[in-house]
């Protein structure tokens, strides 16, 4: 059996979604509609309730990333023989199930815990080889216990040889008066619409970036998708900004905040609130790029316009600009496929207003095309397109090319130098 995460799929994960007696089959199939292939899912009780719910998972086309008592590792619980044979009996009873995605350890862990995390994500490894074991941080702001948050991922990596990288941070937050009169010139700051986002949204992002790609090991991200505290009600701006962004730095799977929880996406009887129609149709538009996201690597992320911190402007070459911006301030996300074809996943800088840029890249324009990701050309129904699922631009130009952008939107282009591969 391959590891889940060989699967030809892009995770999408419900955080806090649906839970013991709500994970039915009309709950579980409006999950799956709203393009949530993966639920973080609190299932208690015994092997018969585990079962259960990951046959109406698996009926529903969506699988668990389950979540139990025996296997959570809190700060105080102790896992001694008694406790490790029950997982092993619970884990042996499961990991053939197809409902299963994998399982849920911990969220947030402080820095002493990782000892204790490493060892039950070993013993159920041993045990279950195929699944994941899924352990979600704070975001990389500090070190949670260690002298620098470089430092706690580094030693988390060490210890726990995890399978995928995954942390939470939730950036756009409803400010004052008083805070955004402070921050006006801010690149960060929204006046008109009240908010702030952190300005460390996309350091944050840059480390986890560089670890996974020095390590081999994915990425996941979130969104926040619920009002609670600072945080607003997500409009769709909102919401394509964290997750564009989040792909524009090579995430591999992106996760919602919440799901099930606080009637986040649904309500406590199941029915969808407006947010689960935005996710559905973000959702989408994910899956049908998810071909071409899973074949991509990235190589580097820029930022247009004033700079954030942890950001870089374009890239110059000693000659001449290789890749460069104007206009309003967009992320640059620069990827290459397998046969070395660029590609630019470009993003609008902010999730309440419109943009309008102009890329431009020192290339040939006679050798070289700059296609755009079509989301109708995978539509079984819409009229056939070259480039699997890329059209060429008109009126095009790649050393002057004009793209607009909704509130938070990414689009993303390919630099074709009509089959000869490499194209710089």
């Amino acid at each position: 059996m391959a590891h889940v995460l060989d699967d030809p799929i892009f995770p999408i994960v419900g955080w806090a979604g649906p839970a013991d007696e709500m994970i039915r089959p009309a709950v579980m199939s409006g999950m799956a509609e709203a393009g949530f292939n993966v639920s973080h899912s609190w299932v208690h009780g015994d092997l018969a309730a585990l079962r259960r719910a990951l046959d109406v998972a698996a009926d529903s086309g969506v699988r668990l990333l389950l979540a139990h008592q025996s296997w959570h590792v809190g700060d105080a619980e102790q896992f001694g023989d008694r406790r490790m044979e029950e997982i092993a009996a619970l884990v042996a009873a499961l990991k053939d199930h197809p409902g299963l995605y994998g399982y849920y350890l911990r969220d947030e862990p402080h820095f002493d815990q990782l000892p204790k995390l490493a060892r039950v994500h070993a013993f159920i490894g041993e045990r279950d080889p195929d699944h994941l074991c899924y352990i979600n941080h704070f975001p990389p702001i500090e070190g949670w216990g260690a002298p620098t948050a470089e430092a706690f991922w580094r030693r988390y990596i060490e210890l726990t040889q995890p399978q995928v990288l995954s942390f939470d941070h939730y950036p756009i937050t409803v400010a004052s008066q008083a805070a955004l009169a402070a921050q006006v010139d801010a690149p960060n700051a929204f006046p008109a619409a009240h908010l702030l986002v952190k300005p460390d949204f996309f350091s944050c992002l840059d480390l986890l970036r560089t670890l996974s790609n020095g390590t081999g090991l994915p990425f996941w991200a979130f969104t926040c998708a619920v009002r609670h505290g600072p945080y607003p009600m997500p409009t769709e701006g909102h919401l394509r900004f964290q997750l564009m962004n989040n792909l524009a730095y090579g995430a591999r799977g992106l996760q919602y905040f919440t799901y099930a929880h606080n009637g986040a996406l649904i309500g406590p009887d199941g029915t969808p609130t407006p947010t689960w129609a935005l996710a559905k149709r973000i959702n989408a538009e994910i899956h049908a790029l998810a071909p071409v996201l899973r074949s991509l690597r990235n190589i580097g992320v820029f930022r247009s316009g004033p700079l954030w911190a942890g950001t870089q402007p374009p890239h110059r070459s000693h000659r001449s600009p290789l890749l460069d911006c104007d206009g309003d301030p967009v992320t640059l996300g620069v990827f290459l496929d397998q046969v070395e074809r660029l590609h630019l996943w470009v993003v609008n800088g902010s999730p309440v207003d419109w943009a309008s840029v102009r890329i431009k890249l020192d290339v040939d324009p006679q050798a070289q095309r700059l296609y755009a990701f079509d989301m109708n050309a995978l539509n079984p129904e819409a009229p056939s397109t070259k480039q699997n699922g890329f059209r060429e631009l008109w009126p095009a130009d790649p050393r002057d090319q004009l793209v607009t952008l909704a509130p938070g939107e990414g689009r993303l282009f390919k630099l074709d130098s009509r089959g000869l591969g490499v194209s710089f």
